[in-house]
């Protein structure tokens, strides 16, 4: 008789249920300007990951039966759920890991399956944390266990940023990598390399409590860009100076010139028009309180602040003075931790 498969987490899966995982990421420096060919610095943020169960469903049929797994599956209170295949009602919604879904069942040859599929994620949305791209990342590679597929990093990515497109209209792809990263990576143009990190610090991220608006805080850099070429070449080239100098500066383990890199880029994205009060004042209290820079993490206009700090006790009072400024969560990510 057959074993039933294992997945990531260890435990069978019933049959006709496949399992994913992603995680969330933090950009270190790069944001925006990578959507205009710079590089940027991405770390994986595995302690917030989403998992993924697919369920099978029968051609054409517009609703799917999960078999019964105990309640195992049931929809978390930061979850959601949706249908993905050919046949479905015109009304149903469209999204970016729907779309990633349908477009591997095209090229795995199932074009006439549906499945469900439903995410159970710790990545607060609308935050610049990668939960779109992870979302996707965990449901393709759910799917591709529900039907015994291998999908390898270049074609994940491949699927994932079709999704990103669909969500975020022009996507740099660097979510689309770092969601599955094991470590952090080095992005430019499409390819993503494993970092050299000779780092020990923290990353204490906070929450502004405000939605980002990618694709507004898109729009309004590519104008910007769009209006004064002069100035666009000038900022792209700063940009991609102060990337390569935090990359020195991350294999070396020295933190205060990656302080430095942070701040200046934050000046270059308030240049952009990313910024906002909300996160002047998150930066501000992060210095204040000793990290050795921080700037907005993500597409702006909200979303979470990152904090370069020291491990241990600096980052629990940069983490305390961030909350007591205005922040309603935070998380700490030793450099350490996120290394492969």
């Amino acid at each position: 008789m057959n074993s039933p498969r294992v997945h990531g987490g260890g435990r069978p899966a019933a049959p006709g249920v496949g399992i994913g995982r992603a995680h969330g990421k933090a950009i270190l420096l790069g944001e925006h300007t990578v959507v205009h060919g710079t590089p940027a610095i991405a770390f994986p943020l595995p302690a917030l990951p989403v998992r993924a169960v697919a369920y099978s469903g029968e051609a054409g049929s517009s609703t799917v039966s999960p078999p019964a797994v105990s309640g195992r599956y049931a929809l978390s209170d930061n979850g959601s759920r949706f249908l993905a295949g050919k046949g479905l009602p015109a009304a149903t919604p469209v999204s970016g890991p729907r779309v990633a879904v349908e477009e591997a069942l095209r090229r795995w040859d199932l074009p006439g399956e549906v499945v469900e599929v439903v995410l159970h994620r710790e990545i607060p949305q609308a935050r610049g944390l990668g939960s779109s791209a992870a979302d996707a990342a965990a449901a393709v590679r759910a799917v591709a266990d529900l039907h015994g597929r291998t999908v390898d990093p270049d074609s994940l990515y491949e699927l994932v940023q079709c999704g990103e497109q669909f969500a975020h209209g022009r996507a740099s792809g660097v979510d689309a990598r770092a969601a599955s990263a094991d470590g952090p990576i080095w992005f430019h143009a499409g390819t993503a390399r494993p970092l050299e990190v000779g780092l020990d610090a923290a990353l204490v991220i906070a929450d502004t409590g405000i939605p980002g608006a990618t694709q507004q805080a898109v729009a309004e850099v590519r104008g910007r860009l769009d209006r004064d070429r002069g100035s666009a070449g000038r900022l792209l080239e700063r940009a991609t100076e102060l990337v390569e100098s935090a990359h020195a500066a991350l294999a070396a383990g020295r933190a205060e010139p990656l302080g430095r890199a942070l701040l200046y880029f934050q000046d270059l994205l308030d240049e952009l028009g990313v910024g906002s009060p909300r996160i002047d004042t998150l930066v501000t209290a992060a210095l204040e309180a000793g990290a050795f820079g921080a700037k907005l993490t993500g597409a702006g206009l909200g979303g979470c602040v990152l904090a370069l700090t020291e491990a241990g006790r600096g980052a629990s009072t940069v983490s305390a003075a961030l909350r007591g400024a205005g922040a309603v969560q935070t998380w700490t990510v030793p450099t350490r931790s996120v290394l492969p």
